[in-house]
């Protein structure tokens, strides 16, 4: 398809993320036209050759005025002559920013994001926990509340462990763990002062997450998928970086419910926390109202969303049904194998164990020779980790991975495996993931 044949042309944002590259994938190797946008320069985006332009607009966080009369710049200057279907695309949290301010845009562009009213009862988590528990809606015990005094009438009755959530972060950012009533004060005052908001206290649900991603017609799911994360970096609480796809029916009819009580039209990605237990309710934890960090693996599953997001756009229905490839695995590479690596570490090294022998090494005998000292480190470690059951775990893990595609391999696109180079300047310069990674 060429621009000639009217096309269709988008200008995607967020050009440093992996989202935004599987976005001009989809879309370019159909012959829409892909114009990358970012508060950056080199993205990813820049790598691509199923993109025609890239712009530099003012960070939407910092610069809220400048960074819309730039978008609108923009968009009147790469606006088609003819009448072929013209979209704005966002990737990340500029879909709130841009819904919101979307009267500014109707005229000259068709924004392909959910309306702000529907996003605002479910975004932040507090929010959210209201929204689900009106509609009746299975989510942890959660306690909200602006003062803490009326938490501290309840310590008697609360169950511990809780879970301390800042109501609007990402990544598992702004989460933690209360083991008692003394921990559970500190963290809450810790998000007060960091925040400038009250967290949500919540009950831990035993279990997994998985991703419910969908896309909507005016509340009607269209088009859907679930998986779950095999590996995530960090390996607690970080993204998931090895990720294979399952069954959904478990969460659909949740998922039905809220997203018609909204009347959602776009795109959405729902996180449910449950046991696997048929007999156990799937919980609704958070939904994100924009696209997600696993759209890669979303797409490789078979449900093009990008593609599909397109279509709902400009034509106001999608034209084909998608068959979810269950079973489906896809890798970012590098990191799942540090994951898995990590897993295998943790398993098997006894360090209450280790840490005994170190101490009893070093202290016990200051006569003992250097080398005796480092022969009893040794012997110590041996009884502690199983050679031949870590080999076996390596070479599982290794099973794991095959035919997992890899979020960087595009044989008819290869550099953009420089977007690689990204994420790895992230972990370097800040010690983290980029925060898309992180979702």
């Amino acid at each position: 398809m060429s621009p000639n044949a009217k096309s269709g042309r988008v200008i995607v944002t967020y050009g440093r993320s992996l989202m935004a590259l599987t976005a001009a994938h989809s879309l370019g190797k159909r012959g829409i036209e892909v114009i990358g946008c970012d508060d950056v320069g080199m993205t990813v985006m820049h790598f691509s050759k199923y993109v025609e332009k890239c712009f530099i607009h003012a960070p939407y966080q910092d610069e809220l005025e400048q960074y819309l009369d730039d978008m609108e710049r923009f968009i009147r200057k790469y606006k088609p002559a003819d009448d072929r279907p013209y979209i704005l695309m966002p990737m990340f949290r500029d879909a709130k920013i841009l819904s919101e301010h979307r009267a500014r845009f109707d005229s000259l562009i068709t924004l392909a994001v959910p309306d702000i009213d529907a996003i605002n009862q479910v975004n932040t988590k507090d929010v959210f926990a209201t929204t689900c528990e009106r509609l009746g809606l299975s989510i942890p015990n959660t306690i909200q509340s602006k003062d803490f005094a009326k938490i501290e009438a309840l310590k008697d009755d609360l169950q511990f462990p809780l879970l301390i959530k800042a109501i609007d972060d990402v990544g598992g950012r702004g989460i933690h763990k209360a083991r008692n009533f003394q921990e559970l004060q500190e963290h809450y005052n810790k998000s007060v002062n960091h925040y400038g908001n009250p967290p949500l206290i919540q009950e831990i649900i035993e279990g997994r997450d998985y991703c419910v991603s969908t896309l909507c017609n005016n509340g009607e799911v269209v088009a859907h998928m679930a998986y779950k994360n095999l590996y995530q970096y960090p390996r607690d609480s970080g993204a998931g970086i090895m990720r294979e796809t399952i069954d959904d029916a478990p969460f659909m009819e949740d998922t039905r419910a809220l997203l018609g009580a909204l009347n959602w039209h776009g795109i959405a990605q729902i996180d449910f926390r449950w046991s696997g237990n048929e007999a156990d309710p799937a919980y609704l934890i958070e939904v994100n109202p924009r696209f997600w960090a696993g759209l890669f693996h979303s797409v490789e599953s078979g449900v093009d969303f990008p593609w599909l997001l397109y279509q709902l756009a400009a034509f106001g229905k999608i034209s084909e049904e998608s068959h979810v490839r269950i079973g489906a695995k896809t890798k970012v590479p590098g990191l799942w194998t540090v994951s898995a690596l990590q897993d295998i570490i943790d398993s098997e090294t006894h360090f209450d164990e280790l840490k005994e022998v170190w101490r009893k090494t070093w202290s016990a005998n200051k006569d003992e020779t250097w080398r005796n000292k480092f022969s009893n480190l040794g012997n110590a470690l041996k009884s502690s980790i199983d050679a031949k059951d870590i080999s076996e775990k390596i070479k599982a893990m290794r099973e794991m991975g095959k035919g997992a595609k890899s979020e960087f391999e595009s044989e008819d696109d290869p550099f953009t495996g420089l977007g690689f180079l990204f994420v790895a300047s992230s972990l370097i310069r800040h010690g983290e993931l980029p925060p898309e990674l992180k979702k």
